[in-house]
């Protein structure tokens, strides 16, 4: 909700049961936002850590951050979870994040079959009003789950509402989207570039209610009264905590019909807090608001943040039937549902490792002998390739269409390492991964430009289109993080961080 600048009041506190007043001002004047993306989930399992940590839940879910989802968890273990265990790009943040899987839903010769969606990615946002000084980090073992039918849940937000479904096209080289707003969730029915979920959770927390540990994680926060992040808390609610949204992406949409895994219009996202001991209350007291107006000011607060250049991808299905619950929930023809019915829980055999393998695909020692043969065919190959170092067009990485060499140069201290097949993706995408020769002298050289003259070329036009200058890099940045910074410019291995240093922060 914004009202405007000239309207001021002062901030009053009043504590022992009265309404906490927010500043009348636009709240987001002094909002801070900081942006977490996620490239995958941490995997899918009918599991709930928070209600239930010995059997089943009612339905699957699809989480996000430590793959320590199996029921039997806490705090502790997702604050000790190796970063190479964990989905988050940072590891100061091992929190777990989760809500209802979605399923696309096929109807094939009067059969109904279930598709479960997992190319997803996620944004956890957090915002806080930097002007309210009751607003607290997590405790430990903070936890909660938030509805998208709460009081209050209807208003504020990103749209006017703390729920909203975008379906969102490229056209003529800018987005287009259309949008539906709160409960019910409504899953577009038309094919979409993207779609996009956005779910914000309470921000007013009722310290005596306790940690949400206490059987129930749902009341002890509320939405303030006009649903928007710092307006006025309701009666008994005396600290604030910053908002987590979660924005969850779902690309090359289909269209058709979609649901959740509980078969419901009801939306909901549960937190378990994983933050390291000192570190959100250094990035509360040490991180500056932008001061630019709006819900979604610039993202910042990541320079507090050490960046994980090992996260895993989602956790195998053979290894959650394995280790977690041996149900099939990827493609079925009735959905698993049933808290603690069905297929019995697997005991937890790991403490804070879990043992599941790194990547997907069949895993058989049978075939080292011929790896062996090709790793030399490789290697004479290499030496025959090194005059004309090049990509490989041909290759789509799991066999999806945006998934070539230019996806992997994205971000290529994630996927330069990943395999396919029994083939790292550096050796099939060269080029994109830096490995071609002068690439390094190149790297050093472009170091020394930097540090002669680091600013945003006002000529820079990607692709040539007029629109897509470094402000239109910027605008990316803020919506889905800096990706978009490592995208080739040109033959020369040029991108666009190496054009728009400020903005994609290589000063």
């Amino acid at each position: 909700m914004k009202f405007s600048l000239l309207v001021v009041s002062l901030l009053s506190v009043v504590l022992g049961g009265s309404v906490i007043q927010a500043n009348d001002v636009d709240e987001e004047s002094t909002l801070t936002k900081m942006c977490l993306f996620y490239d995958s989930p941490a995997g899918h399992a009918r599991s709930d850590p928070i209600l239930n940590q010995v059997c089943p839940s009612d339905h699957v879910h699809t989480f996000y951050g430590p793959q320590n989802f199996h029921p039997n968890t806490n705090n502790e273990i997702l604050r000790n979870t190796k970063p190479e265990h964990s989905s988050s790009p940072w590891v100061e943040n091992q929190s777990l994040y989760w809500h209802p899987s979605i399923y696309e839903v096929i109807k094939e010769n009067d059969e109904t079959i279930y598709k479960r969606v997992s190319n997803l990615d996620t944004s956890p946002y957090y915002r806080w009003d930097s002007a309210l000084p009751e607003t607290v980090a997590f405790p430990s073992g903070f936890q909660m789950i938030a509805y998208s039918n709460q009081d209050n849940a209807e208003e504020g937000g990103e749209t006017g509402n703390n729920l909203f479904v975008e379906c969102c096209n490229m056209t003529n080289d800018e987005e287009d989207c259309t949008t539906t707003e709160g409960y019910p969730l409504i899953f577009p029915t038309q094919r979409c570039d993207v779609v996009g979920i956005g779910f914000a959770m309470p921000t007013c927390w009722n310290e005596t209610a306790g940690i949400g540990d206490t059987g129930d994680p749902v009341n002890h926060v509320a939405y303030t009264t006009n649903g928007a992040v710092s307006g006025p808390c309701p009666t008994g609610y005396n600290k604030r905590i910053p908002q987590v949204q979660l924005f969850v992406r779902i690309p090359k949409y289909n269209g058709g019909t979609y649901q959740l895994a509980d078969g419901s219009d009801l939306f909901h996202v549960d937190f378990m807090n994983g933050w390291a001991d000192g570190k959100f209350e250094q990035i509360l007291d040490e991180c500056e608001p932008s001061g630019e107006v709006g819900y979604n000011p610039p993202c910042g607060c990541t320079e507090f943040l050490s960046e994980n250049t090992a996260a895993a991808p989602a956790v195998c299905d053979s290894d959650v039937k394995e280790y977690i619950l041996d149900e099939e929930t990827e493609i079925v023809s009735i959905l698993p549902r049933g808290t603690c019915a069905g297929t019995n829980l697997i005991e937890k055999s790991w403490e804070i490792d879990p043992p599941f393998a790194a990547t997907c695909g069949n895993d058989n020692e049978d075939e080292d002998e011929d790896e062996d043969e090709d790793e030399d065919e490789d290697e004479d190959e290499d030496e025959d390739e090194d005059d004309s170092c090049e990509d490989d067009k041909k290759f789509r990485y799991k066999g999806k269409k945006k998934f070539s060499c230019d996806w992997v140069g994205e971000n290529t201290d994630k996927r330069c390492e990943k395999m396919a097949g029994d083939v790292m993706l550096w050796k099939l995408c060269p080029l994109s991964c830096g490995e071609c020769e002068g690439s390094e002298e190149e790297d050093e050289e472009d170091e020394e430009v930097e540090e002669l003259s680091c600013e945003d070329d006002g000529n820079f036009r990607f692709k040539g289109s007029k629109k897509k200058d470094c402000d239109w890099v910027e605008r990316k940045i803020n919506r889905k993080g800096f990706g978009i910074c490592k995208k080739k410019v040109n033959k020369d291995n040029e991108r666009i961080k190496d054009f728009c240093m400020t903005t994609c922060e290589q000063c």
